[in-house]
């Protein structure tokens, strides 16, 4: 069914049984609006005509073949596996005594009822708030359409438990056609005083890929969450991640985000001493751009945030940034950084960056910066003198400048650096 025919049968109907805690009006008017564009601040420098030109399609059932379930349980150990935004449990390998349970949204909701009321279920949730004064709710286009579109998948780690091994979350796409929206949600709650590490890895993607995370961290829990995103060819990625922090928990979020992607991060410190520490690579080549918009808002008090990013621009191609920085009343004894550095491989590249402060409490520590530059001239002649030839000291120079923040999750950073490895190759080729 096409995504228009779909949206206009619901506007004369109900939302099925399991989404009654959406508001159905309010979404069905945002993603009746046109697709955010130039236009909306935090959506500038991301080209969505590919996305408005195109007449999607709906996959409304999981209707994955059985050889290709086998085909992929080859893959990383101990993960779980999203084949065409479906949660598979058969390709999935998670071992019984992880600590890890797993439910439909439905069901995990049946089994909580109070776990409703604080999932997105109306644009308002994530609105921004302009200086005329008026409340946007451009930018939460793609959440909404996510919520409508996906049924939702609940990864919960049990109280006090420590999981020492990483879990791998897959996202994998079968032969499916180029004009299919495909929306993963995925829920992950951390229940009070536990500790887990999550990488999320996203294969290449031939159609539209528009996923949402959110992600509950209870009192005195720890995550470490990795978002690795592989070269996308010929589709295109929109995501969200929305993380909600309790009373000292924290929350270690790693990005990799690649080409024809358009990251959007939004993390609430809710609660005294939690703490944020968010690090990111936005890499990009030819005419394509790599976005990120990442806010951060304070809210209890002696809660913690520092973003690190690091930028690549190759060719023709854009990378940008757009960290935001928000601290509420009452938010006493804050301390929040940005920081970015933007690395151009040619003349013809570009990249932006914009770190932004909104401070409303006096008694708060805060700071940004953000620079820009290219490859040192010197150091490459220097290492061509010592007999390394220039494309390797290119790519030493590179390693280096991206070492600066690091991204890889202990047991799996031979993943992380063959994806760098790979780009490196990509900005190679003629």
């Amino acid at each position: 069914m096409y995504l228009k025919e779909y949206i206009n049968k619901l506007k004369t109907s109900d939302f099925i049984d399991e989404k009654k805690w959406l508001d159905q009006n309010a979404i069905l008017e945002i993603i009746s609006e046109e697709i955010p564009n130039a236009g909306t601040e935090e959506w500038k420098n991301f080209k969505t005509n590919s996305i408005k030109e195109t007449s999607w399609k709906v996959l409304l059932e999981n209707s994955i073949k059985k050889d290709y379930i086998k085909q992929e349980q080859r893959k990383l150990p101990n993960s779980i596996f999203f084949i065409d935004g479906h949660y598979s449990q058969e390709a999935s390998s998670l071992k019984k005594e992880s600590s890890i349970n797993i439910f439909s949204l439905s069901d995990y909701i049946n089994k909580n009822p109070e776990f409703k009321n604080i999932l997105f279920n109306n644009p308002s949730d994530y609105a921004e708030s302009r200086l005329s004064g008026i409340k946007d709710k451009k930018p939460t286009y793609f959440i909404s359409l996510n919520s409508l579109l996906s049924f939702g998948t609940v990864i919960e780690v049990e109280k006090a438990k420590y999981i020492n091994e990483t879990i791998n979350i897959i996202h994998s796409f079968s032969n499916i056609e180029p004009e299919i929206v495909i929306n993963p949600y995925i829920i992950i709650v951390c229940k009070e005083g536990s500790k887990a590490s999550f990488q999320e890895i996203s294969h290449d993607v031939g159609s539209w890929n528009n996923s949402l995370k959110e992600i509950f961290i209870r009192k005195d829990s720890n995550l470490t969450f990795s978002s690795i995103q592989e070269r996308i060819s010929t589709g295109i990625k929109t995501s969200s991640i929305n993380c909600h922090i309790d009373e000292n928990a924290e929350l270690n979020l790693k990005v990799l985000n690649r080409e024809r992607s358009k990251e959007d991060i939004r993390v609430f410190l809710n609660k005294e001493n939690s703490t944020a520490n968010i690090s990111g690579i936005i890499l990009s080549n030819n005419k394509d751009e790599s976005d990120v918009f990442c806010k951060v808002t304070h809210i209890g008090r002696a809660s913690k945030s520092d973003q690190n990013w690091r930028l690549i621009s190759a060719k023709n191609s854009k990378t940008a940034i757009n960290g935001k920085i928000c601290v509420n009343k009452n938010a006493k004894g804050s301390d929040a950084s940005f920081y970015s550095k933007s690395l151009l491989l040619n003349r013809k590249a570009t990249s932006f960056s914009k770190p932004e402060l909104e401070i409303l409490e006096d008694d708060v520590k805060c700071k940004h910066g953000a620079s820009f530059g290219e490859i040192d001239n010197n150091s490459i002649f220097y290492m061509q003198s010592r007999g390394i030839k220039k494309k390797d000291a290119i790519i030493l120079l590179i390693h280096a400048f991206i070492n600066e923040i690091g991204l890889d999750i202990e047991d799996n950073s031979e993943l992380s650096r063959n994806l760098i490895d790979e780009f490196f190759n990509q900005i190679n080729e003629k």
